[in-house]
Parts: structure tokens; C-alpha cells; sequence
């Protein structure tokens, strides 16, 4: 009888949901596929604990801003704010998880890697992305600037909550388009064509503009059918990149090598 650690377990469940039964997964499977099915990194601890630090820490000086002389906690502070920074936490502490165990399966690969070269930007993101990358940032930078120069407070610090998550999906997104494929055969090839594709997904964008709901719901925002509409816009196209992206992931083939057959 064959005793599974958790990340080998992890990566069964992850190969199962994908068709694919084994009984005992390969090492290096079980290295990359045990993270993106919820186990840590030992790697990333440190980083990871690092970020947590840094990000509740902005948390609480968020809220503290509430108590400044001067500052109307309802209309120049964004209610979003505050869970923009846990949003921007969850999204790298994901990515720092799978980057420490894809790094320690490279290193284990060594000289058997194959060379095979990474797969252009327009295979792993579709364009459904890139529209909603381009109305979360772009079009809402554009209403942020546009409030801002007629004197809200609440634009300007709207305007800060975008550019942090500008550059949170600009890091994770160029991390996986930049990884070097990670494969020994062509069954791991398979898996990390489906990988990549997959955390592309880490990537939220929509996140940053739904922050706003509240301050509409509660109507502080300024501006509110533009922002109304902006919102609508950008989760919209979310929800057809995420379809659509799943659409595109491809099955994993029934002949490769994925450890042992059950």
C-alpha cells in the first residue's frame, strides 16, 4: 500500500480534476502541482510573512488615516481602500508560494529539463484579459485623474488603490509569461502548458474596480453613474476573460507520463 504525503495527495487531487488518475504523482509534479491545489512552500514562509507584515501594517495606518484632522472618513477616504491592500495580499501570496515551488523544481531538474522555448504572451493571455486589464487601470486611471482635477480627495486616493494593483498584476503577470518551461517529458510539457494558463488567473484586476461598490452603495463616491458604468465594464469583462480563458486551457493528454497509473 502506497502512504502519500499531503503534496503528493494535493497534486492527485490536481491531476484528477484535470482527467488524469495516478495513484503515486512524479516528484516533480508533486513540486509544482501541491501549491496550486493549497499547500505551502516552505521557501516562501519568509516572504510571505514579510508581505503579511507590511500589508496589515498598511491596513491599520489606513484606518488610523480616519483620525487625521480634517479628513471626512466618508467622503475623501475610499471604504475600499482598506481591502485593497488584503486583495493585494492574496494575489502575492499566492504567486510567492507557486514561484518558490516552480524554482525548487527547476533547480531539481537541472541538466534533465527540456529545452523547449516559452510559449508567446498571446497563448497564455487572451485578449478578453488584456480588455480588462486596460478598463480597470486604464479607464478607471482615466475617471481618477478627471475627479481628481476637480478636487476630490476621495479620486486621489482612489487613483494610490489603483496603481497598487496596477503593479501586483504587472508582477505576477510577467512573472508567468517570463517562467522558463518546466517539463522532463512530454506529460509534464502537458501540465505546464495548463499551469501557466492557469495563474494567469492569479492576476484579479476587476478586484481593483469593484472596490468602489461600497462608496457607491453608500453614495460617497463622486461621479457615480461614470463609476456605476466603469465598474459594470470591467467585472464584465472579467467574467468572459475568466470563461473564456478556462475555454482555452487544453486537456491533458491521455498517454503521458504522470507517475504511477492507478
Amino acid at each position: 500500500m502506497i502512504v502519500l504525503s499531503k503534496d503528493e495527495q494535493a497534486a492527485v487531487k490536481w491531476l484528477a480534476g484535470h482527467g488524469v488518475r495516478v495513484t503515486e504523482p512524479t516528484t516533480l509534479l508533486t513540486t509544482r502541482l501541491s501549491v496550486r491545489r493549497g499547500r505551502p512552500a516552505p521557501e516562501a514562509f519568509t516572504a510571505v510573512f514579510v508581505l503579511g507584515a507590511v500589508t496589515f501594517t498598511g491596513m491599520f495606518g489606513y484606518q488610523m488615516l480616519r483620525l487625521l484632522p480634517g479628513v471626512d472618513r466618508s467622503s475623501d477616504l475610499p471604504a475600499g481602500g482598506f481591502w485593497s491592500l488584503f486583495a493585494a495580499w492574496v494575489s502575492l501570496r499566492t504567486w510567492l508560494h507557486a514561484r518558490a515551488a516552480d524554482r525548487r523544481a527547476a533547480a531539481r531538474l537541472g541538466d534533465r529539463r527540456l529545452d523547449r522555448p516559452r510559449p508567446p504572451w498571446r497563448e497564455v493571455v487572451n485578449g478578453w484579459y488584456l480588455a480588462t486589464l486596460l478598463i480597470t487601470f486604464g479607464g478607471g486611471g482615466v475617471l481618477g485623474i478627471v475627479l481628481a482635477a476637480s478636487g476630490s480627495v476621495w479620486a486621489l486616493i482612489w487613483l494610490g488603490v489603483l496603481a497598487l494593483g496596477a503593479v501586483v498584476d504587472a508582477v505576477i503577470l510577467t512573472s508567468v509569461l517570463r517562467r522558463p518551461v518546466l517539463a522532463e517529458d512530454e506529460g509534464s510539457l502537458a501540465v505546464d502548458a495548463v499551469a501557466r494558463l492557469q495563474d494567469v488567473q492569479v492576476v484579479m484586476p476587476s478586484f481593483f474596480a469593484v472596490l468602489v461598490v461600497p462608496d457607491l452603495a453608500f453614495g460617497d463616491a463622486p461621479a457615480w453613474p461614470w463609476l456605476t458604468g466603469y465598474v459594470v465594464l470591467a467585472v464584465g469583462a472579467h467574467v468572459v476573460a475568466a470563461f473564456t480563458q478556462r475555454r482555452r486551457t487544453p486537456a491533458l493528454p491521455a498517454d503521458g507520463y504522470y507517475g504511477e497509473a492507478a
